[in-house]
């Protein structure tokens, strides 16, 4: 059943800078004058714009690689509000940030944008989408254009306008040929690092593509907690082709997961599932995602028991029936003394949210029951109310996520997907050598 009949995509004139703290960037953003202008035009075209179903804006912004992964959360989701109170009108606005490189760089913005249309385009099968022309600077432009026909097909919409009318036109286009490329591509962006090394075994040997295999590889470990082996394939794919800002993060990260400090190695993990459980939001795989939740609680849960006592040394962890009585012994610990410090953290455990939310898992089949898994009543059960969209109940995810780190002592960081945008370009560069060493070849 089509959902929408159009939805209009629209890309903002400027760069979000960094101004200061969160309020003050938003501030000097929703004050700017370009940026009023675009919201006024913006405003006026819309209202004679007509879709059935739920009126849906899609706003892509350009910003700032400086900005943190939870800085970008907070601001999507107070742009989104500021975009909502200004067109008004019933449209629900989705604010998507792009990351654009110094200089003009926009080989991470390809990336991202990228990624997000694919997702765009499996959430709303049905849907047109409207690319409103005169708005953006134009490199960026012309990316998204490409990118949406590239996607889209014959589902693009071009809207042009003026002060009495607007004109939409078309895309006159045949889907695509997959090419090698879009398929690595769309495995990598669904993070199915299996499909996609598979798809890697055809090319001829280089030192780029054993690198390219190496980091898949990697992943792939990752995914099944094989920390060691996956650090042994960092080596080697650095060994290959250097490194940078992502692979040394990465390589951090893999070896506090491999730490002898059990403290450190413990909280490590609590973090990786947590990246896990944001993979599996962007992939929309929700089985998976109950599946980890579950595990992120009780590793939470069985850090407080070790790390938070007011005794040093090891704690003797009773085996009990369900999680329900584990919960109920860290609680006598409490009462006790037993177990003090990391409030956020208790409470976070405790709270309605991720009850509500693991209900779900419970009652189905991957739980204790047969039924299936709605996502929809998951995030629903999660948020609190059904008054609210999907996306914004899984911002609410990541924020208190974010809380809970604070009260550990660590950072939410997006590395899986930061791995995941450094291989989508190195993928495609990758195939851009392969194409050109095959035309030097065929001179």
């Amino acid at each position: 059943m089509r959902e929408e009949q159009l939805i209009p995509q629209v890309l903002m004139p400027k760069v979000i800078l960094k101004a200061g703290d969160l309020s003050r960037t938003v501030a000097e953003v929703t004050r700017d004058e370009e940026c009023l202008r675009a919201v006024q035009r913006l405003s006026l075209l819309l209202r004679r714009i007509v879709s059935n179903g739920k009126r849906r804006l899609v706003v892509f912004w350009p910003l700032d690689p400086q900005f943190q992964a939870i800085e970008r959360v907070v601001l999507e989701r107070k742009l989104e509000g500021w975009f909502e109170r200004q067109i008004k009108g019933g449209w629900r606005v989705e604010v998507h940030l792009l990351s654009v490189g110094k200089g003009g760089d926009f080989a991470l913005c390809r990336a991202e944008m990228e990624r997000i249309i694919h997702k765009l385009c499996i959430r709303f099968p049905f849907a047109q989408f409207g690319h409103l022309v005169g708005f953006g600077d134009s490199p960026l432009v012309s990316l998204l254009f490409l990118e949406g026909i590239r996607r889209f097909a014959d589902r693009y919409v071009s809207i042009y306008w003026n002060d009495a009318e607007i004109h939409m036109e078309p895309t006159v286009a045949d889907p695509p040929a997959e090419t090698w490329l879009k398929q690595v591509q769309n495995f990598i962006i669904e993070h199915d690092y299996k499909a996609a090394l598979e798809m890697l075994q055809d090319l001829e040997e280089t030192k780029e593509k054993e690198a390219a295999s190496h980091l898949l590889q990697m992943m792939i470990d990752r995914l099944n907690f094989a920390m060691e082996e996956a650090l042994g394939h960092w080596h080697e794919a650095v060994r290959r082709i250097g490194t940078n800002r992502v692979l040394e993060e990465t390589k951090h990260i893999l070896q506090s997961l491999v730490s002898d400090d059990i403290k450190r190695r413990d909280l490590a993990r609590i973090v990786e599932l947590y990246r896990h459980l944001d993979m599996y939001l962007d992939a929309g795989n929700t089985v998976a995602f109950l599946v980890r939740f579950y595990r992120a609680r009780e590793a939470v849960l069985y850090y407080l028991l070790q790390h938070a006592q007011t005794v040093p040394g090891n704690v003797m962890i009773e085996k009990k029936s369900t999680i329900y009585e584990v919960i109920e012994w860290l609680e006598e610990k409490y009462d006790q003394w037993e177990v003090d410090g990391y409030y956020g953290a208790y409470f976070y455990l405790k709270s309605l949210n991720v009850a509500n939310a693991l209900q779900v898992r419970n009652r189905s089949f991957i739980g204790h029951a047969r039924s299936g898994i709605n996502e929809k009543k998951l995030w629903h059960s999660y948020y609190g109310t059904d008054s609210v969209t999907m996306e914004k109940a899984k911002r609410r995810f990541i924020m208190d996520t974010s809380l809970l780190f604070r009260d550990l002592g660590v950072r939410w960081d997006e590395n899986i997907m930061d791995v995941n945008r450094f291989l989508l370009q190195f993928i495609s560069q990758l195939a851009k050598e392969r194409k050109e060493a095959y035309e030097m070849g065929a001179r």
